[in-house]
């Protein structure tokens, strides 16, 4: 197995930020089981789970630069960036893939009125539509250590780059996906004060790292030969 991290200066500080992420997870759990003001608990919810993805960017951007070679000195903007970038990655391609399915359905719920029969076309198309979604992201994830050392890809770029080898890229995009689920599912828990979120966001971030490491590898061996 490939290190995560490029040196101990770069284990020390993932490790730290992995450190923060699940301290404020364990605070929010705790401190939706002490306040009864709804609006508040959701203000508090809403706090750490903008803290943990800007900690969650920190780790990445951490990782890959290590692999890159460049020193982990990011600025505010390319770490707001860089998780906007994430979240456009994970997020974009399923929420795309959910609204085709739900077309799908409700199409066939209007062309054949049966009972359920929406919900097994929807089912159905969801088998073909979700691995191309987690192959869109898995090609969009290329941007991630781009926009991590300073060179940003646009998506024409990103495609141009993976040409012929997507479909190997299927497995970093299911990685990728499942673990910013667990770590937004598990801060989401803990402001219900489920202390089962601190499990999920510690499962998140134990796949969050390594596979940002592997992208940046993937990023850099795609690279065309000088």
């Amino acid at each position: 197995m490939r290190p995560v991290f490029a040196d101990a200066v770069a284990r020390r500080q993932g490790l730290m930020l992995a450190a923060a992420i699940l301290a404020i997870t364990a605070v929010a759990t705790i401190a939706a089981t002490l306040i009864d003001v709804l609006p508040l608990r959701m203000a508090v919810g809403v706090l750490a789970l903008g803290s943990v993805l800007v900690l969650l960017a920190l780790s990445g951007i951490s990782v890959q630069r290590g692999v890159l070679g460049q020193a982990a000195s990011p600025g505010p903007r390319t770490v707001l960036a860089w998780a906007g970038t994430l979240l456009a990655t994970v997020a974009g391609p399923l929420i795309t893939a959910k609204l085709v399915v739900a077309v799908i359905a409700l199409v066939s719920l209007a062309l054949v009125p049966a009972d359920g029969a929406g919900a097994f076309a929807g089912v159905g198309i969801a088998w073909l539509v979700l691995p191309m979604a987690l192959l869109v992201t898995g090609t969009a994830a290329l941007k991630l250590p781009a926009v991590a050392v300073g060179l940003p890809l646009d998506t024409r770029e990103a495609i141009r780059l993976a040409d012929g080898r997507e479909w190997s890229l299927l497995p970093l995009g299911l990685v990728l996906t499942t673990a910013v689920f667990l770590v937004v599912l598990g801060v989401g828990a803990a402001g219900f004060g489920s202390p089962l979120g601190l499990v999920a966001v510690a499962l998140g971030i134990a796949l969050f790292l390594p596979v940002s490491a592997a992208v940046a590898r993937r990023y850099r061996s795609l690279q065309p030969a000088p």
